[in-house]
């Protein structure tokens, strides 16, 4: 009998199981160390050891890990009786998904072993203690997992970079974070091709014709980082697409901006979640800019603009200047441009409502518009603002420096309804403590408290409205000077560039009535309308000097009777 039950202990198939985590004491838990352990616990049992299977920096809160795969794959072919490991912590931390895989083994007659605590799964007196020990096991995990993310959220908060991306490289000895030239360059070309009216997929193209390498290729360069197995041959060419240029457009670390906290990554669900904005940390100036920040603003408004105005450029082509802006005001329908050859003259560039292109004179009309005509009323239109502006920048000069003049009255102004502020606040302390003692006479003590508490109100309304009109002329001081300075760069290059369009630009919408166009364009800023009426035949004026008569003292006409409101 004896001899029957050492041979069936001999025969015992087991699986030897180990793990390792990064955040373990990798000295003490080194997978060395673990099997060493297993195999001397087996050798003293006199089991067969039938196979074995490890994991190495893997979380033990999930159990998609390849050990636990080939573990699984022995037990489905019911080669083993038992898993071996040191501890039950080794198989899992996660309580209830630790709970169901020893469960899924006791279905395969397959039970668990832990050498170090003397535990058999098969014992049933040992359930209690298994249960005992995955609470346990949790809990650490989830303590662990706390104290990582409390360390890593602060030094977030403090700004931190672990790896840059193309333009950039981080000095391994001090951190700096330095800028690549030869990469920097492709990066302001990217923001030159796309403001200069190219589309994604046109810049992909071309830099995937020139032979220009994707921003994967410098990740493996600097950082090692290659490619997965999973990826096909072709991702080794390390080709631009569309995505990659879109976030190169749209990388607020390229002007200099870092935005630590983005999302947050659940390696237990294996989801990631993004965070709202409001609970990022941004680090303005953080490293040297490649791009300016006015560059990258101008970028992030004519890609959100496209969208809304569904533009599409050609693969290999940038887009018209005014596609997507104009529309028409009869049918609804997006103008489209037409290319007018002539012979020894250039090309006549026309903008033609797409309602008359696609179903008919029936259903619209042309309402043809020249591009340059369009050009020229816009900056006409930027010259009259920019004398609109320079006016208002004085007016708001002018109360400064009175401002200015008054400024010791003002703050003796300050200081005098503080100090009367202070003088209401203890009168209303007394009021109140009178009130608590003389309960008789309550009703009377109410009306002054009212009358007193209305005082404070009244001496911080007037307190804060001198200190807001402090700051709000030199804010919109600030504002005018930096609209002057813009339109002014605009004037002395003679021409409105595409950018500079789509920045200014919020829409065209074109009517006709009677024989008479009527253009209304709609600028992105306080100065909104702009309406002329001509004829089919040209660019005729029409007296509208009615309009301006009916309109408000802020509606300014020209000689030709055009009406610019500003509000």
């Amino acid at each position: 009998m004896v001899n029957e039950i050492l041979h069936t202990k001999r025969t015992l198939r087991v699986w030897l199981y180990y793990r390792l985590s990064r955040d373990e004491d990798a000295e003490l838990n080194s997978l060395n160390n673990q099997r060493g352990i297993l195999v001397d616990f087996v050798d003293s049992k006199g089991y067969d050891i039938v196979g074995e299977s490890f994991d190495d920096n893997v979380s033990g809160m999930h159990f998609e890990r390849e050990g636990i795969h080939k573990l699984c794959e022995a037990v489905d072919k019911g080669l083993i009786d038992a898993v071996i490991v040191k501890d039950l912590s080794r198989l899992g931390r996660h309580r209830t998904q630790t709970a169901v895989f020893i469960d899924y083994l006791r279905q395969h007659k397959v039970k668990v072993l832990s050498v170090t605590e003397n535990i058999d799964t098969s014992d049933e007196n040992d359930d209690l203690l298994v249960g005992f020990k995955g609470i346990v096991n949790d809990l650490y995990a989830k303590d662990i997992s706390k104290k990582i993310r409390a360390g890593y959220l602060q030094k977030q908060k403090n700004g931190i970079i672990i790896t840059t991306p193309m333009g950039y490289y981080k000095d391994k000895n001090t951190d700096e974070i330095l800028i690549v030239e030869e990469e920097a360059q492709i990066i302001r070309r990217i923001y030159e091709l796309y403001l200069s009216g190219y589309g994604m997929k046109s810049i992909m193209n071309l830099l995937n014709n020139e032979g220009v390498k994707a921003p994967q290729y410098y990740q493996n360069l600097r950082y090692k980082k290659k490619l997965p197995y999973t990826r096909p041959d072709i991702c080794k060419k390390y080709l631009w697409n569309a995505t990659t240029v879109k976030r190169v457009l749209q990388n607020e670390f390229y002007m200099g901006t870092l935005i630590c906290h983005k999302s947050a990554t659940s390696k237990i669900n294996h989801t990631r979640t993004a965070i709202p904005e409001g609970e990022r940390f941004v680090h303005e100036d953080y490293v040297p800019a490649i791009i300016s920040k006015d560059k990258w603003e101008q970028v992030q408004h004519i890609i959100s603009q496209k969208a809304e105005g569904h533009v599409r450029a050609s693969t290999s082509k940038p887009c018209h200047r005014y596609t997507g802006l104009i529309k028409c005001g009869d049918c609804g329908c997006i103008f489209s441009c037409k290319i007018r050859k002539r012979d020894g003259q250039s090309d006549r560039i026309e903008y033609v409502c797409n309602g008359y292109h696609r179903y008919g004179r029936n259903q619209c009309t042309p309402h043809r518009i020249n591009e340059t005509e369009i050009d020229r009323l816009i900056y006409d239109e930027i010259l009259r603002i920019k004398e609109l502006a320079m006016a208002k920048y004085q007016t708001v000069e002018d109360d400064i420096k009175r401002w200015m003049r008054q400024e010791g009255t003002v703050k003796g102004t300050i200081d005098k309804l503080n100090a009367q502020l202070e003088v209401h606040r203890e009168d209303l302390k007394s009021l109140l403590l009178e009130r608590i003692r003389d309960k008789a006479h309550a009703d009377i003590y109410d009306d002054m408290i009212a009358k007193c508490e209305s005082q404070i109100a009244w001496l911080e309304k007037e307190i804060n409205s001198i200190l807001d009109y402090n700051a709000t002329i030199k804010s919109r001081k600030s504002e005018i000077k930096s609209t002057i300075e813009l339109l002014e760069k605009i004037v002395q290059e003679g021409e409105i560039s595409d950018a500079n369009i789509r920045m200014l630009v919020n829409k065209i919408v074109v009517s006709e009535q009677n024989g008479m166009i009527s253009i209304q364009i709609k600028l992105n800023a306080k100065f909104t309308n702009h309406i002329l009426t001509c004829n089919e035949d040209g660019l005729d004026m029409t007296d509208i000097s009615s309009i301006c008569k009916s309109t408000k003292k802020d509606t300014l006409c020209n000689d030709q009777g055009v009406s610019y409101s500003y509000t």
